[in-house]
């Protein structure tokens, strides 16, 4: 994240009054003995040839503050950036003593490190406490660096922004929403001020929206971000869900939910143009949204075609899906077809069943049902074998088949559904009450 060079100069001294210069016994240590050690890169030896000269001179003096200065740019090369907190504030406060001592981009270039060091020790740590107190310092510094440099930079103007969001939500359960909306206000202005804002502002404004519960107000700047970023698959897939959402926040207005819904469609749809978004529950994704959005003419010609060509899962619950599809445009018939194609994968007495159930509900085709519903509990695999035998037994009825009718009854009693259904006891008494007619009738035609 940071570093520096530790150049052993006095380069970083005000050139306009320039300061009181090292003692010559500093120098002399300085030259002699640290820089070759910094040369090799020694730097553990550097830092001991460094506290040994610091423990010679004047804590407030320009030596101290010089010194420090290169204590913490040691640091900085050995990736020690808690170490290099120290040594970076000392040289700070004797600078702020002295205003000669250094130049102001030295100063700033301090401050900025600070303040990126305090964030990242912040972001590093467990403990809550902890985590504030660095982002409060480095919140402090970047104020500072943001108040006091010649020109406001995109990054310093994100990091500030970032460092306030992170403050507002270090602790989940209490998030600090004002800080939020300090943080919004922050990169909201970085957006105004940058003619080619970084992608950072737009990532971090929608989490501050997100905070907020601002999910129309997400889906703008997602709207931005994949426009910006065309291939980030995340930013398709947070742009549906916000649309979705909003469609699910609003079940009271019909128009406003199909057109979220609608928005959501067209979304995924503008996504695997660019070729993502393309697996098997991605195009299960987008037949569901049709479904919920009422078009189901084409949710069924999107999952007819996804299953045949294996774009979306062959599984027997997508192909049920698929029959009620067709059922809901009126194609009866389709929606057995492909039931009966569905069967010859998955030979569950289920889609049997479904057929039984669909031929049920057209006019005349009672003998269908009835073979479809023998074929179910034949094959079995029912979710709710009760149903089915229930079913066998009213079609075989209808078709006076009285005696598959009251075997059905007996098969469907013995399942722990049936003793509780009053309707299947109607049932089998009026099953029972034709087969004594047939009897009494085949009796009286024996006697004359």
């Amino acid at each position: 994240m940071v570093g520096s060079s530790c150049a052993v100069s006095t380069s970083s001294a005000a050139e306009d009054q320039g300061p009181p210069g090292l003692n010559e016994k500093v120098s002399e240590a300085l030259q002699q003995k640290m820089k070759p050690l910094l040369d090799a890169k020694n730097w553990d030896g550097a830092l001991a040839v460094i506290d040994g000269i610091l423990a010679t001179v004047d804590p407030n003096s320009y030596d101290t503050a010089f010194i420090s200065d290169i204590k913490g740019k040691v640091f900085l090369q050995k990736n020690d950036y808690a170490g290099a907190i120290a040594p970076m504030e000392t040289m700070l406060k004797i600078a702020d003593a002295h205003k000669t001592y250094f130049d102001k981009k030295s100063i700033l270039d301090t401050v900025y490190f600070l303040a990126q060091i305090y964030y990242q020790e912040g972001t590093s740590s467990k403990v809550l406490a902890t985590q504030q107190q660095y982002f409060n310092k480095s919140a402090a510094y970047i104020k500072r660096w943001l108040q006091t440099a010649p020109k406001k930079t995109q990054e310093a103007t994100l990091f500030y922004a970032s460092i306030l969001y992170n403050q507002a939500v270090a602790n989940p359960e209490k998030v600090d929403m004002e800080l939020v909306k300090k943080a919004k206000a922050e990169v909201q202005e970085g957006l105004l001020t940058s003619i080619k804002p970084k992608e950072g502002f737009y990532v971090l404004l929608l989490a501050a929206l997100q905070q907020q519960g601002d999910v129309a107000g997400s889906a703008e700047v997602l709207e931005q971000m994949v426009r910006a970023k065309p291939d980030n698959k995340t930013y398709w897939l947070q742009l549906m869900a916000s649309y979705l959402n909003m469609g699910g926040s609003n079940e009271k207005d019909e128009t406003k939910t199909r057109e979220n819904i609608a928005r959501a469609i067209n979304t995924m749809e503008r996504a695997q143009a660019l070729g993502l978004m393309k697996t098997p529950k991605d195009n299960y994704n987008l037949v569901t949204m049709y479904y919920n959005s009422g078009q189901f003419g084409r949710a069924t010609d999107l999952l007819y075609a996804g299953l045949k060509s294996g774009d979306i899962e062959s599984d027997i619950k997508n192909w049920q899906l698929l029959a009620y599809s067709y059922q809901q445009v009126g194609q009866d018939m389709q929606a057995i077809a492909v039931l009966k194609e569905a069967s010859k994968t998955f030979p569950s007495g289920q889609v049997d069943f479904q057929i039984g159930q669909i031929y049920s509900q057209m006019d005349n085709r009672t003998a269908e049902a009835f073979s479809a519903y023998t074929a179910a509990v034949t094959k079995g695999g029912l979710e709710k074998p009760h149903s089915a035998y229930m079913f066998l037994a009213y079609t075989a009825f209808e078709l006076e088949k009285f005696d598959v009718a009251q075997s059905a009854i007996a098969k469907a009693e013995a399942t722990p559904e049936g003793a509780k259904d009053g309707q299947l006891k109607r049932l089998k008494g009026a099953i029972e009450e034709a087969i004594k007619e047939r009897e009494a009738a085949k009796a009286a035609t024996t006697k004359s």
